[in-house]
Protein backbone atom coordinates (compact mmCIF):
# COMPACT_ATOMS: atom_id res chain seq x y z
CA UNK A 1 0.00 0.00 0.00
CA UNK A 2 2.47 2.34 1.00
CA UNK A 3 3.81 2.42 -2.35
CA UNK A 4 0.75 2.97 -4.24
CA UNK A 5 0.99 6.64 -2.31
CA UNK A 6 2.82 9.56 -3.40
CA UNK A 7 5.94 10.48 -1.72
CA UNK A 8 5.23 13.53 -0.51
CA UNK A 9 2.24 11.53 1.26
CA UNK A 10 4.63 8.96 2.72
CA UNK A 11 7.20 11.81 3.95
CA UNK A 12 4.22 14.06 5.77
CA UNK A 13 3.08 10.66 7.44
CA UNK A 14 6.49 9.69 8.86
CA UNK A 15 7.09 13.31 9.65
CA UNK A 16 4.55 12.68 12.29
CA UNK A 17 6.15 9.70 14.44
CA UNK A 18 8.40 9.46 16.59
CA UNK A 19 11.80 10.01 15.30
CA UNK A 20 13.02 6.66 16.93
CA UNK A 21 10.23 4.60 15.47
CA UNK A 22 11.15 6.15 12.02
CA UNK A 23 14.16 5.29 11.63
CA UNK A 24 13.70 2.33 12.33
CA UNK A 25 11.46 2.01 9.64
CA UNK A 26 14.95 3.01 7.15
CA UNK A 27 15.02 -1.08 7.58
CA UNK A 28 11.60 -1.77 5.26
CA UNK A 29 13.41 -1.26 2.05
CA UNK A 30 16.03 0.95 0.24
CA UNK A 31 13.38 3.25 -1.11
CA UNK A 32 12.50 3.52 2.47
CA UNK A 33 15.93 3.95 3.81
CA UNK A 34 16.80 6.53 0.93
CA UNK A 35 14.05 8.38 1.73
CA UNK A 36 13.83 8.78 5.40
CA UNK A 37 17.61 9.49 5.02
CA UNK A 38 17.77 12.35 3.01
CA UNK A 39 14.03 13.50 3.73
CA UNK A 40 12.30 12.43 7.02
CA UNK A 41 15.74 13.12 8.69
CA UNK A 42 15.95 16.71 8.23
CA UNK A 43 12.34 17.12 8.57
CA UNK A 44 12.46 15.82 12.09
CA UNK A 45 15.93 17.51 12.87
CA UNK A 46 14.31 20.89 12.02
CA UNK A 47 11.53 20.05 14.32
CA UNK A 48 13.28 18.90 16.83
CA UNK A 49 15.76 21.99 16.87
CA UNK A 50 12.57 24.19 17.95
CA UNK A 51 11.74 22.02 21.10
CA UNK A 52 15.80 21.70 22.70
CA UNK A 53 15.71 18.86 25.06
CA UNK A 54 19.52 19.86 26.49
CA UNK A 55 22.16 22.19 27.32
CA UNK A 56 25.83 22.04 26.46
CA UNK A 57 28.43 24.22 28.40
CA UNK A 58 32.09 23.92 30.15
CA UNK A 59 32.77 23.75 33.66
CA UNK A 60 35.13 23.84 36.17
CA UNK A 61 35.88 21.03 38.87
CA UNK A 62 36.90 21.03 41.94
CA UNK A 63 41.27 20.99 41.87
CA UNK A 64 40.50 19.09 44.77
CA UNK A 65 38.27 16.68 43.64
CA UNK A 66 40.04 16.34 39.73
CA UNK A 67 43.33 17.80 39.99
CA UNK A 68 44.71 17.00 36.96
CA UNK A 69 41.68 18.26 34.23
CA UNK A 70 40.33 21.05 35.61
CA UNK A 71 37.88 22.52 33.30
CA UNK A 72 35.38 19.99 31.75
CA UNK A 73 32.67 19.67 28.99
CA UNK A 74 28.92 19.70 30.60
CA UNK A 75 25.28 18.74 29.85
CA UNK A 76 22.17 19.42 31.55
CA UNK A 77 18.62 18.18 30.48
CA UNK A 78 15.98 20.78 29.78
CA UNK A 79 13.61 21.49 30.97
CA UNK A 80 13.68 19.01 34.10
CA UNK A 81 17.95 19.33 34.50
CA UNK A 82 17.84 20.27 38.18
CA UNK A 83 20.76 19.55 40.13
CA UNK A 84 22.85 18.99 37.67
CA UNK A 85 26.06 17.25 37.24
CA UNK A 86 28.70 17.70 35.36
CA UNK A 87 28.02 14.76 32.81
CA UNK A 88 24.30 14.73 33.31
CA UNK A 89 22.88 10.92 31.88
CA UNK A 90 26.20 10.24 30.72
CA UNK A 91 25.42 12.22 27.23
CA UNK A 92 29.08 14.23 27.30
CA UNK A 93 31.12 10.79 27.52
CA UNK A 94 28.85 8.98 25.20
CA UNK A 95 29.44 11.25 22.52
CA UNK A 96 33.31 11.75 23.46
CA UNK A 97 33.65 7.78 23.13
CA UNK A 98 32.97 8.56 19.23
CA UNK A 99 36.24 11.08 18.77
CA UNK A 100 39.45 9.17 18.05
CA UNK A 101 41.46 11.07 21.04
CA UNK A 102 40.40 12.26 24.87
CA UNK A 103 38.17 14.53 24.97
CA UNK A 104 39.31 17.83 26.88
CA UNK A 105 37.96 21.06 27.02
CA UNK A 106 40.62 22.31 24.59
CA UNK A 107 38.93 19.85 21.86
CA UNK A 108 35.50 21.34 21.95
CA UNK A 109 34.88 24.25 19.36
CA UNK A 110 31.31 24.82 18.63
CA UNK A 111 27.58 23.34 18.00
CA UNK A 112 25.12 23.87 15.68
CA UNK A 113 21.81 22.22 15.40
CA UNK A 114 22.66 19.07 16.89
CA UNK A 115 26.03 18.71 15.15
CA UNK A 116 29.23 19.02 17.44
CA UNK A 117 32.45 20.73 15.91
CA UNK A 118 36.15 19.40 17.83
CA UNK A 119 39.55 20.68 17.10
CA UNK A 120 42.84 18.22 17.39
CA UNK A 121 46.00 20.39 17.28
CA UNK A 122 49.72 18.70 16.34
CA UNK A 123 52.19 21.26 17.22
CA UNK A 124 55.02 19.85 15.46
CA UNK A 125 53.01 20.06 12.49
CA UNK A 126 51.69 23.34 12.79
CA UNK A 127 48.45 21.51 12.04
CA UNK A 128 44.90 21.63 13.34
CA UNK A 129 42.64 18.24 12.46
CA UNK A 130 38.79 19.05 12.44
CA UNK A 131 36.13 16.85 13.26
CA UNK A 132 32.24 16.75 13.35
CA UNK A 133 30.28 14.69 15.58
CA UNK A 134 26.57 13.38 15.30
CA UNK A 135 25.51 11.96 19.11
CA UNK A 136 21.98 11.44 17.82
CA UNK A 137 23.32 9.18 15.11
CA UNK A 138 26.88 8.01 17.10
CA UNK A 139 29.51 9.50 13.93
CA UNK A 140 32.37 11.08 14.13
CA UNK A 141 33.65 12.31 10.45
CA UNK A 142 37.43 13.20 10.24
CA UNK A 143 37.54 16.47 7.79
CA UNK A 144 40.44 16.62 5.72
CA UNK A 145 43.00 18.90 6.72
CA UNK A 146 43.03 22.38 5.58
CA UNK A 147 45.93 24.67 5.14
CA UNK A 148 48.86 25.24 8.25
CA UNK A 149 47.54 27.46 10.53
CA UNK A 150 49.21 30.52 10.30
CA UNK A 151 46.92 33.18 12.37
CA UNK A 152 45.46 33.29 15.40
CA UNK A 153 41.79 31.36 15.11
CA UNK A 154 38.34 30.20 15.24
CA UNK A 155 36.58 27.60 13.62
CA UNK A 156 32.39 27.82 13.61
CA UNK A 157 30.04 25.09 12.33
CA UNK A 158 27.10 26.26 10.15
CA UNK A 159 24.35 24.03 10.09
CA UNK A 160 20.16 24.28 9.20
CA UNK A 161 18.82 21.31 8.36
CA UNK A 162 15.71 23.31 7.40
CA UNK A 163 17.61 23.90 4.55
CA UNK A 164 20.02 21.96 3.33
CA UNK A 165 21.20 18.17 4.49
CA UNK A 166 24.60 19.78 3.56
CA UNK A 167 26.96 21.67 6.77
CA UNK A 168 30.06 24.18 6.67
CA UNK A 169 32.93 24.38 8.33
CA UNK A 170 34.44 27.91 8.53
CA UNK A 171 38.06 28.70 9.83
CA UNK A 172 39.13 32.43 10.43
CA UNK A 173 42.11 33.66 9.99
CA UNK A 174 42.93 36.57 11.82
CA UNK A 175 45.47 39.09 11.18
CA UNK A 176 48.06 39.31 14.10
CA UNK A 177 47.12 42.56 15.11
CA UNK A 178 44.26 44.54 13.53
CA UNK A 179 40.59 43.61 12.93
CA UNK A 180 40.64 45.60 9.58
CA UNK A 181 42.94 43.96 7.48
CA UNK A 182 41.03 41.60 5.57
CA UNK A 183 39.87 38.53 7.40
CA UNK A 184 40.61 34.99 5.61
CA UNK A 185 37.43 32.35 5.87
CA UNK A 186 38.55 28.99 5.45
CA UNK A 187 35.48 27.12 4.36
CA UNK A 188 35.17 23.30 4.25
CA UNK A 189 31.68 22.01 2.68
CA UNK A 190 30.34 18.34 3.35
CA UNK A 191 28.97 18.49 -0.62
CA UNK A 192 31.68 19.00 -2.56
CA UNK A 193 34.31 17.77 0.41
CA UNK A 194 36.91 20.11 -0.31
CA UNK A 195 38.13 23.99 1.29
CA UNK A 196 38.01 27.14 -0.51
CA UNK A 197 39.15 30.13 0.84
CA UNK A 198 38.58 33.57 0.33
CA UNK A 199 39.22 36.84 1.98
CA UNK A 200 36.08 38.67 4.08
CA UNK A 201 36.12 42.47 3.25
CA UNK A 202 34.10 43.89 5.64
CA UNK A 203 32.44 47.11 5.32
CA UNK A 204 33.64 49.46 7.74
CA UNK A 205 37.33 49.76 8.94
CA UNK A 206 37.39 48.52 12.82
CA UNK A 207 39.64 50.15 15.47
CA UNK A 208 42.29 47.86 16.76
CA UNK A 209 41.17 45.48 19.65
CA UNK A 210 43.01 46.20 23.25
CA UNK A 211 46.73 44.77 23.84
CA UNK A 212 46.62 41.22 24.22
CA UNK A 213 43.16 40.65 22.93
CA UNK A 214 41.34 38.31 20.54
CA UNK A 215 40.11 40.23 17.59
CA UNK A 216 36.90 38.65 18.37
CA UNK A 217 34.69 36.25 20.97
CA UNK A 218 34.84 32.79 20.25
CA UNK A 219 30.97 32.22 20.10
CA UNK A 220 29.50 32.02 16.46
CA UNK A 221 25.96 31.88 15.28
CA UNK A 222 24.67 30.83 12.21
CA UNK A 223 20.93 31.92 10.29
CA UNK A 224 20.35 32.26 6.68
CA UNK A 225 23.58 31.33 5.53
CA UNK A 226 25.77 34.08 7.41
CA UNK A 227 27.84 33.92 10.22
CA UNK A 228 27.54 36.27 13.41
CA UNK A 229 30.53 37.17 15.73
CA UNK A 230 30.98 39.60 18.28
CA UNK A 231 34.13 41.87 17.86
CA UNK A 232 36.33 43.33 21.15
CA UNK A 233 35.36 46.81 19.72
CA UNK A 234 31.64 47.46 19.84
CA UNK A 235 30.36 45.56 16.88
CA UNK A 236 28.49 42.63 15.36
CA UNK A 237 30.69 41.22 12.36
CA UNK A 238 28.44 39.23 9.56
CA UNK A 239 29.81 37.11 7.28
CA UNK A 240 27.82 35.74 4.36
CA UNK A 241 29.30 32.27 3.05
CA UNK A 242 26.90 32.30 -0.39
CA UNK A 243 28.61 36.14 -1.17
CA UNK A 244 31.23 38.36 -0.36
CA UNK A 245 28.67 40.98 1.54
CA UNK A 246 30.52 40.81 4.59
CA UNK A 247 29.38 43.88 7.24
CA UNK A 248 30.32 45.06 10.60
CA UNK A 249 27.03 46.48 12.28
CA UNK A 250 27.76 48.76 15.17
CA UNK A 251 26.00 47.47 18.31
CA UNK A 252 23.45 49.05 19.89
CA UNK A 253 24.47 50.60 22.94
CA UNK A 254 27.70 52.84 24.57
CA UNK A 255 28.44 52.62 27.56
CA UNK A 256 28.31 49.28 29.40
CA UNK A 257 30.49 47.33 31.83
CA UNK A 258 31.82 44.82 29.46
CA UNK A 259 33.22 45.48 25.61
CA UNK A 260 31.20 42.76 24.75
CA UNK A 261 27.62 40.82 25.20
CA UNK A 262 25.33 38.13 24.34
CA UNK A 263 24.06 36.77 20.72
CA UNK A 264 21.41 34.06 19.93
CA UNK A 265 18.25 33.22 17.58
CA UNK A 266 15.11 32.65 17.78
CA UNK A 267 12.23 32.50 15.28
CA UNK A 268 14.91 33.07 12.59
CA UNK A 269 15.76 36.37 13.91
CA UNK A 270 19.62 37.24 15.74
CA UNK A 271 19.33 38.91 18.70
CA UNK A 272 22.20 40.26 21.35
CA UNK A 273 22.02 41.13 24.66
CA UNK A 274 23.83 43.17 27.20
CA UNK A 275 23.58 45.16 30.58
CA UNK A 276 23.05 48.80 30.97
CA UNK A 277 25.47 50.61 33.07
CA UNK A 278 23.98 50.21 36.04
CA UNK A 279 23.71 46.47 35.48
CA UNK A 280 19.99 46.56 36.70
CA UNK A 281 18.67 45.62 33.41
CA UNK A 282 19.45 42.85 30.61
CA UNK A 283 18.56 44.38 27.05
CA UNK A 284 17.67 42.59 24.40
CA UNK A 285 17.93 43.93 20.36
CA UNK A 286 16.81 42.21 17.73
CA UNK A 287 18.81 42.59 14.71
CA UNK A 288 16.76 43.89 11.32
CA UNK A 289 18.92 43.00 8.51
CA UNK A 290 16.61 41.35 5.81
CA UNK A 291 15.61 44.82 3.94
CA UNK A 292 17.91 46.29 1.16
CA UNK A 293 18.84 48.89 3.67
CA UNK A 294 21.47 49.28 6.91
CA UNK A 295 21.08 46.41 9.37
CA UNK A 296 19.28 48.25 12.57
CA UNK A 297 18.59 47.47 16.14
CA UNK A 298 15.27 47.17 17.61
CA UNK A 299 14.94 47.02 21.36
CA UNK A 300 12.63 44.13 22.27
CA UNK A 301 12.46 43.45 25.50
CA UNK A 302 14.66 44.89 28.55
CA UNK A 303 14.55 42.54 32.29
CA UNK A 304 14.99 43.74 35.19
CA UNK A 305 17.76 42.30 37.68
CA UNK A 306 16.50 43.45 41.18
CA UNK A 307 13.35 40.94 41.26
CA UNK A 308 15.84 37.92 40.80
CA UNK A 309 18.90 38.94 42.71
CA UNK A 310 16.43 39.18 45.82
CA UNK A 311 15.51 35.77 45.45
CA UNK A 312 18.91 34.87 45.56
CA UNK A 313 20.82 36.96 48.29
CA UNK A 314 24.02 35.06 47.52
CA UNK A 315 23.95 37.12 44.21
CA UNK A 316 23.57 40.04 45.35
CA UNK A 317 25.84 40.28 47.39
CA UNK A 318 28.16 39.21 45.59
CA UNK A 319 30.51 40.28 42.04
CA UNK A 320 28.60 37.85 40.02
CA UNK A 321 25.55 38.87 38.22
CA UNK A 322 23.10 36.98 35.88
CA UNK A 323 23.82 37.36 32.11
CA UNK A 324 22.13 35.99 28.61
CA UNK A 325 23.24 32.79 28.23
CA UNK A 326 20.74 30.93 25.62
CA UNK A 327 17.56 31.93 23.86
CA UNK A 328 14.47 29.54 23.15
CA UNK A 329 14.40 28.69 19.77
CA UNK A 330 10.70 29.18 19.24
CA UNK A 331 9.49 30.98 22.75
CA UNK A 332 9.37 34.04 24.24
CA UNK A 333 11.68 32.45 26.60
CA UNK A 334 15.31 33.25 27.59
CA UNK A 335 17.51 31.49 29.60
CA UNK A 336 20.17 33.65 32.35
CA UNK A 337 22.93 32.29 34.37
CA UNK A 338 25.25 32.23 36.66
CA UNK A 339 28.28 30.41 37.86
CA UNK A 340 26.18 28.09 39.65
CA UNK A 341 22.63 28.18 38.10
CA UNK A 342 20.38 28.35 34.36
CA UNK A 343 17.05 30.43 34.86
CA UNK A 344 14.28 30.58 32.11
CA UNK A 345 12.86 33.58 32.20
CA UNK A 346 8.93 34.11 30.71
CA UNK A 347 9.48 37.35 28.64
CA UNK A 348 5.46 37.73 28.41
CA UNK A 349 5.08 36.71 32.43
CA UNK A 350 7.94 37.56 33.58
CA UNK A 351 8.35 34.55 35.60
CA UNK A 352 11.59 32.38 36.26
CA UNK A 353 12.07 29.04 37.10
CA UNK A 354 15.76 27.36 37.98
CA UNK A 355 16.14 25.03 34.75
CA UNK A 356 19.29 23.42 35.99
CA UNK A 357 22.09 23.98 39.65
CA UNK A 358 25.52 22.49 39.68
CA UNK A 359 26.32 20.67 42.25
CA UNK A 360 28.91 22.04 44.86
CA UNK A 361 32.10 21.04 43.08
CA UNK A 362 31.66 22.67 39.79
CA UNK A 363 30.55 25.88 38.12
CA UNK A 364 29.88 26.48 35.02
CA UNK A 365 32.57 28.90 32.76
CA UNK A 366 31.77 31.53 30.45
CA UNK A 367 28.41 31.04 30.35
CA UNK A 368 27.75 34.14 27.72
CA UNK A 369 29.68 31.93 25.15
CA UNK A 370 30.20 28.41 25.89
CA UNK A 371 26.57 27.33 27.04
CA UNK A 372 24.33 25.82 23.98
CA UNK A 373 21.16 24.62 23.10
CA UNK A 374 21.39 21.15 22.45
CA UNK A 375 18.75 19.50 19.90
CA UNK A 376 18.90 15.78 17.84
CA UNK A 377 20.17 15.87 14.85
CA UNK A 378 18.94 12.68 12.34
CA UNK A 379 20.58 12.94 9.24
CA UNK A 380 23.84 11.06 8.29
CA UNK A 381 27.11 12.03 7.92
CA UNK A 382 28.85 11.66 5.23
CA UNK A 383 32.66 9.89 5.68
CA UNK A 384 35.46 11.80 3.75
CA UNK A 385 38.09 9.57 4.69
CA UNK A 386 38.78 8.50 1.42
CA UNK A 387 38.17 11.27 -0.74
Amino acid sequence: MAEQLPEDVIVEILSRLPAKTVMRMKLVSKAWHHLISNVCALRLSAAAAAHPPGFLFLCSVSKFLRPSEYDIAGYACYPDGHDCSANSDGFVDAYSSLLPFKLSTDHYFDCCNGLLLFTRREIQENSLYYYVCNPTTKQCVAIPNPRPRTYPFSASLAFDPAKSPHYKVVRFLYPEEIVSSPVKLDIFSSDTGKWVRRSAMLSIQLPPPPAGWNSCIRRSIYLDGRIYKLSVVNYLLRFDLNAHSDVAIELPHKKVTRCYGFIGTSRGSLYYSNHDESRLMISFWLLEDRCQGDPFWTLRHRVSMDYLTSKYPEVHNSSFHFDAYAIHPAADIVFLGIHNMVLSYDLKTNKFEEVFKMNKQTKIVCGQHFVHLFSPCYAVLSDFSNN
